[in-house]
């Protein structure tokens, strides 16, 4: 079993194009560092990916998926700002 299974784990869907994916990129990499020892942080270009989207669902950008051994247990499909989302992981920590 994979590290990604066994802890939260954050997949953040982005792609070139999507504006809102530009200025969400330094919360996700603030959210990161902050959270280095408890949570898994992935970024995906779903247009590069589409296999990971697909498998996932993902169909708009950017899209924030958290996951507790492997599971999905939240997901969000539009923008979310550095504060909801802390809160978010807190939840789940």
């Amino acid at each position: 079993m994979s590290t990604i299974d066994k802890t939260l784990t954050l997949i953040n869907f982005e792609n070139n194009w999507c504006a809102q994916c530009y200025t969400q990129r330094p919360i996700i990499n603030k959210i990161s560092h902050d959270f280095n020892s408890y949570l898994n942080v992935r970024v995906v270009n779903s247009d590069a990916h589409p296999e990971l989207a697909k498998k996932y669902n993902v169909y708009s950008a950017p899209s924030t998926i958290l996951l507790r051994d492997g599971k999905i247990v939240e997901k969000i499909t539009r923008f979310i700002d550095q504060s909801q989302l802390t809160t978010l992981i807190k939840y789940y920590l």
